[in-house]
């Protein structure tokens, strides 16, 4: 693995992804890769796309064009990215070349741009295509909101693979930072509920002692004896209510890597990605960090 990728379209999310890539790479002592697709499929297909009325003679001009979008894409990029920061150009499909650079590091960092629902939880299309691939550990943020620090990591917990997977990647990465873990699981007995703590006898759910109960099982299933804060409550709200009460600098949750979009990601990813103002990182179940 490389190290970190900052995957930016040089618009307004980037400084903060570039911004916050680097505190990771430093924490993680890993390279920093900051990477542009120059997505010039126009140009090259012009020929096809005109083909009736293409004029051979201006090849050289659409290949002068490119070779000035990338030339500016460079430029505006070395502005953007902090010293030290490895470059990549290449030309292509923005989704297709980033996923497939995602593949060969620890983690990429993306921006969550736009204002309405569809924007935000389209990411521009980059980031949902990549947290749907499940191969990699996607941090997502708001541009007005980087990682400034990493001295508090919270995690979503439950009896899930996809749980400990992000209880992991989560604990590796505070350890680094030399920074608290704290993770955070909800329990709730109401009908249709999300949280209801499938893991324990059926008779255990009437009684009195619920909540004490339920931790002791999920931490004999995760193996963990840190912090862990279990609230009752329905997640996404919960999470996040849990997320601001104890200062976290940035939530993980672990995302379950099945065929469909819905379940991959869970209705709790897809929640906090609609909703969440912190860092979001999204945890495929097989990742490691």
């Amino acid at each position: 693995m490389r190290g970190v990728l900052a995957a930016v379209d040089l618009g307004s999310g980037s400084q903060a992804v570039l911004t916050s890539a680097a505190l990771l790479a430093r924490v993680l002592d890993v390279p920093l890769v900051a990477m542009h697709v120059v997505a010039d499929s126009y140009l090259r297909s012009a020929p096809r796309r005109f083909a009736e009325v293409w004029e051979p003679e201006l090849e050289p001009v659409f290949e002068r064009a490119r070779d000035a979008l990338a030339r500016l894409a460079r430029k505006k990029l070395a502005l953007l990215a902090p010293e030290g920061a490895e470059l990549e150009l290449p030309r292509g499909n923005p989704t297709q070349e980033v996923a497939a650079a995602a593949r060969n590091h620890a983690l990429a960092v993306l921006a969550a741009e736009g204002s309405t629902p569809l924007e935000r939880i389209a990411r521009g299309g980059v980031s949902r295509y990549l947290m749907h691939r499940g191969e990699v550990p996607v941090l997502s943020l708001r541009p007005e909101r980087p990682l400034e620090r990493v001295a508090r990591v919270g995690v979503a917990v439950d009896d899930s693979s996809a749980s400990l997977a992000a209880l992991k990647v989560a604990h590796t990465l505070a350890a680094a930072a030399g920074a608290e873990l704290v993770a955070f699981h909800l329990v709730s007995v109401a009908p249709q509920s999300c949280c209801v703590p499938q893991y324990l006898p059926p008779e255990a759910l009437e009684a009195a002692d619920l909540d004490r109960q339920a931790e002791a099982a999920l931490r004999r299933r995760l193996g963990y004896e840190g912090s862990l804060i279990v609230a009752r409550g329905e997640e996404i709200e919960g999470l996040l209510d849990l997320s601001r009460e104890h200062g976290v600098d940035l939530l993980a949750i672990g995302s379950r890597a099945r065929s469909s979009h819905w379940t991959r990601l869970g209705r709790s990813v897809v929640g906090l990605l609609y909703k969440s103002e912190l860092p979001l990182l999204v945890v495929p179940e097989a990742a490691r960090l």
